[in-house]
């Protein structure tokens, strides 16, 4: 069975390569700044938090503006890909009902264009980090780690939303009320000192959490993270993607039923 499902993926990779480019393309149709948008809307944000916030802030978080940055980058990646996998097979319902092609295919091409334009910003955010201090290390060259393994935790979870949302359309408003809850109980703008220390490790029961504080450590605080927080980060993502397969193999026979 898992050989056949490797199979399968092989074959239709270059289908999955045609719809990421097309979906990408039409993120950006008709705007004239096109791609450049994803490089400019986390740059305009910035200023805003970091006028907002880093008065607050500013003794506690060394280069504010670089620390909300990349917080945001992957939060946004996250979330954004994970509705955007959510409703893919009800957005291809034409393409599905005309093609024989794997419907897990339309959930990672979702995911994937996000992922494309979280990498374009990161040319935005060094950019930033290096005018307001933060020093080159290596370690940045290791940022590519926990943004797979976010990819990897969006693709899990927004096949398991996918599974669920395809019959259930109220699904996106419960997204809607989850995602700005999520956005409050992660420190992106607020550093994690603020919590008493007794709570503290109920943050690592929270994966963007851990993902951002290690994705923060290789790109601002030049430092390894630890080893314990690099298990928890992997353990998150293939548990995720395990259950997000297993979940939308188990419905995806009824998805003819409601598109």
């Amino acid at each position: 069975m898992f050989r056949k499902s490797i199979d399968e993926f092989m074959y239709y990779l270059p289908f999955l390569g045609e719809v990421v480019r097309k979906d990408f393309k039409k993120k950006y149709h008709k705007s004239v700044l096109g791609v450049a948008w994803s490089m400019l809307s986390p740059l305009l944000m910035m200023l805003v938090i970091t006028v907002i916030f880093s008065t607050i802030f500013r003794r506690s978080i060394p280069h504010y503006p670089s620390y909300w940055l990349g917080g945001n980058l992957l939060f946004s990646f996250v979330m954004d890909g994970s509705q955007s996998a959510m409703n893919s097979i009800i957005n291809n319902s034409s393409l599905i009902r005309k093609m024989k092609i794997p419907n897990y295919f339309f959930c990672i091409s979702s995911v994937t264009q996000y992922l494309i334009t979280m990498l374009l910003s990161l040319i935005p955010y060094f950019a930033v980090s290096f005018i307001i201090g933060v020093q080159p290390s290596p370690y940045m060259l290791l940022i590519f780690f926990p943004i797979i393994l976010a990819y990897i935790f969006t693709i899990g979870f927004g096949m398991f939303l996918c599974a669920y949302g395809t019959f259930l359309r109220d699904f996106n408003y419960l997204f809607t009320v989850a995602r700005r809850a999520w956005l409050y109980i992660t420190p992106i703008f607020y550093p994690i000192d603020i919590i008493p220390e007794n709570y503290r490790f109920m943050f690592e029961l929270n994966p963007l959490y851990v993902y951002i504080t290690i994705f923060r450590d290789f790109a601002m605080n030049n430092t390894m993270p630890s080893e314990r927080l690099l298990i928890v980060a992997t353990f998150y993502s293939i548990l995720t993607l395990i259950l997000g397969m297993t979940t939308f193999k188990e419905k995806e026979d009824r998805f003819f039923l409601y598109i």
